[in-house]
């Protein structure tokens, strides 16, 4: 069967009328349907709220006045008052985020959220582990793995570019006032640091 132009040139047009939004809402069906799961451990529930998140900024200046002052200090943080820190951050800077999570054990940090994706029609779970580096001018995070909904090869690897790149732009914007040594523990995170 062969097909004229005008015919030809009709289906072109039925197959993007159709084929356009049929791949959207699969797309959009993948991403929020598949989940790579939270950070958080079954028997350490994460508490997000205002009291923790001045906790760790009650914490975090503490740690800096002393530092200031000439003398040898450390820190530590709990889960909880990392994520509701983390929140607020996230609310504070229009970071397309949500239902975030930061989580410590003893082989590093993870986080987990929602994340919105400009070309997706919806948020996608992401899970991401790794380590931050607390020296410099800025923090580094060193991303180990990321995990991304139920998306296809090529359309997570375009997320995962998202994300580290969301990583780097949002890490760019702390100042850190000195240098910080880090460790992870089984739900805590230590920073010290030397003047």
């Amino acid at each position: 069967m062969i097909f004229g132009p005008l015919r030809l040139v009709s289906l072109l047009i039925s197959l993007i009328v159709v084929g356009v939004p049929l791949v959207a809402v699969g797309l959009f069906l993948t991403a929020i349907v598949g989940s790579p799961g939270s950070c958080e451990a079954k028997d350490r529930p994460i508490g997000v709220n205002l009291l923790s998140a001045a906790s760790f900024q009650l914490k975090w200046d503490e740690l800096n006045a002393a530092l200031d002052a000439g003398q040898t200090s450390t820190v530590v943080v709990s889960e909880s008052e990392a994520t509701s820190r983390a929140q607020g951050w996230v609310e504070e800077h229009d970071a397309p985020v949500s239902r975030l999570f930061v989580c410590f054990d003893n082989e590093g940090g993870a986080a987990s959220g929602r994340v919105q994706v400009p070309f997706l029609p919806g948020d996608v779970d992401v899970l991401i582990r790794g380590t931050l580096t607390l020296t410099g001018q800025h923090p580094e995070a060193a991303i180990s793995q990321i995990k991304v909904g139920a998306l296809p090869g090529p359309i997570a690897d375009l997320v995962e570019r998202f994300v580290t790149n969301l990583i780097d732009d949002q890490t760019a914007k702390i100042e850190l006032r000195h240098d910080y040594g880090i460790s992870f523990g089984q739900g805590e995170m230590t920073v010290s640091g030397q003047p």
